[in-house]
């Protein structure tokens, strides 16, 4: 296991992550934390840094070094915003950092910045043709993925820190500045000429102010869980979050729940550059990634360091197999016959195959719940995999996922009402169909022999009939799943029969 540090040191917070690398690639963040310094305000009026923050920012590095020294890091990635360019004094500043922790800080160019921030969401969040929105401190990304590749990229000189001072939108709103910012904007944007050519499927939120227009949009809705990464939104919700913020003042703020005091102030100017590019593009799904530049930095190490990441799903579910040791054998036999039987019923249950990476999560990780106890780890279970940060599932997915595994040992374990904002009726039914699935699979390989060889699922009038063939005598294992017979007749309404050839 290999430990990485990587610090970035933004326009406006400066953020540390620490992570663990595990020998097939996959890794796991154990430590974390972000300080609003706002480096770059000293910027939007002078070109030099302030000694204050300067000295605050070196403690900062100082305190991360330290821990790094302590949980015996064996590698630290430093990297800065370009927008510190601009400062007289940055080489000092970077040189100080150098002298004092021995900690080479490279100052990223804007094509970098779009890179790794590509990087961060495309090996996190299936794509297929999605515009990438990264509202930074003293700039603004936009990137056109199309297919997993960059098709264009461009810059624009502002982002949420000095177009929130340069226009006084940090307290009390005066719409004469606001009305300039906007024109701003739309001057900026009207000098790329790809960006209203293309027809995005969803818009894909990176950076401060997308998360701080996630937690007010799940505080607003009483989201069920607090998860960030992939959370989805419309551009009605924006708009309205957008609304009712200019209109109130930099106290009135801090009270609007799900809003931090550390954004408070930023939040009307990066919301503007926000709201009015998706006004300007016309497209109504957005999507928040918890995953940007730090994450895109670690998936380029992974990368060259040990194995590419050919799909996002395959890589996590992998990953969390060995960090949480499970019986990969037992996992992927179980996974394999409930495939075999999901695919058999689709003429009963009418799933399709939206529902595959569902299936596979749920099969892979069912037992996920061993390595906090093993007595009711089915219930654990449900816990574990909606907080792994499973990338490559929808929350829809990820709930259903954790539903179907934590149920798969006994009925009715999990109180989904909680949820109903995420899944409906049909969900519900799909969650069922799949778990009985699981339920059979897995009493078939109790014994944890691999005892099923293959099976053959016969559909008729009356019943469905298993016929498994096997080089053990599964008698028990069988004698197990028919008492699930009733269930199953519930379920797809006809009688459950199995037998050995």
């Amino acid at each position: 296991m290999n430990k990485i540090g990587v610090i970035y040191i933004g326009a406006n917070s400066v953020k540390f992550t620490l992570m663990n690398v595990l020998k097939n690639g996959y890794y796991k963040v154990i430590g974390e934390s972000s300080s609003d310094i706002k480096l770059s305000k000293d910027l939007v009026e002078g070109n030099e840094l302030s000694q204050y923050k300067i000295e605050e920012t070196l403690a900062n590095v100082r305190s991360f070094k330290s821990l790094c020294t302590f949980s015996d890091v064996k590698e630290i990635i430093a990297v800065a915003n370009c927008s510190l360019k601009r400062a007289s004094n940055c080489n000092d500043f970077l040189e100080k950092i150098k002298d004092q922790f021995n900690i080479n800080v490279t100052v990223l160019s804007n094509e970098e910045e779009i890179h790794y921030t590509y990087l961060g969401v495309t090996k996190s969040i299936y794509t297929t043709n999605s515009l990438i929105l990264d509202v930074c401190g003293a700039s603004t990304h936009l990137t056109w993925v199309k297919d997993g590749k960059i098709k264009e990229s461009a810059t624009i000189p502002f982002g949420s820190l000095n177009y929130t001072f340069q226009y006084h939108l940090d307290d009390r709103i005066c719409y004469e500045n606001l009305d300039k910012s906007i024109l701003n904007i739309k001057s900026a944007l009207s000098d790329i000429e790809w960006l209203e050519k293309e027809k995005y499927e969803s818009i894909i939120a990176v950076g401060g102010t997308a998360r701080a227009i996630c937690k007010i949009d799940r505080a607003k809705k009483r989201y069920p869980f607090d998860i960030l990464h992939n959370y989805k939104l419309n551009d009605i919700d924006v708009h309205k979050i957008y609304n009712l913020l200019k209109c109130k003042d930099f106290k009135q703020r801090t009270r609007i729940e799900g809003l931090s005091l550390e954004r408070a102030d930023l939040i009307v100017g990066g919301l503007t550059i926000f709201d009015t590019i998706i006004e300007k593009v016309k497209c109504e799904d957005i999507i928040i990634s918890g995953r940007g530049l730090r994450e895109g930095i670690m998936f380029e190490y992974i990368e060259e360091h040990y194995t590419p990441i050919n799909d996002i799903l395959d890589y996590n579910l992998n990953g969390i197999i060995d960090y949480l040791n499970i019986n990969r054998i037992h996992a992927e036999h179980v996974f394999n016959i409930t495939s075999i039987l999901f695919n058999e019923l689709k003429p009963l249950h009418k799933l399709g195959d939206k529902y595959n990476n569902v299936l596979k999560t749920a099969t892979l990780l069912h037992d996920s719940g061993v390595s906090i106890d093993y007595y009711h780890h089915h219930k654990h279970s449900f816990y574990v995999i909606l907080n792994s940060s499973i990338n490559g599932l929808s929350h829809k997915e990820l709930l259903m996922s954790a539903a179907i595994a934590a149920t798969h040992n006994e009925k009715d374990k999990v109180a989904l009402p909680p949820f109903f904002s995420i899944i409906n009726k049909f969900d519900i039914k799909a969650i069922d169909s799949i778990n009985i699935l699981l339920m059979i699979a897995e009493h078939l390989d109790k014994s944890l022999e691999r005892a099923v060889d293959s099976l053959n699922v016969d559909i008729t009038e009356e019943s469905v009939l298993i016929t498994i063939s096997s080089h053990l005598n599964i008698n028990l294992e069988i004698n197990q799943v028919l008492k699930m017979k009733d269930r199953f007749k519930n379920i797809y309404g006809k009688n459950l029969e199995v037998k050995q050839i």
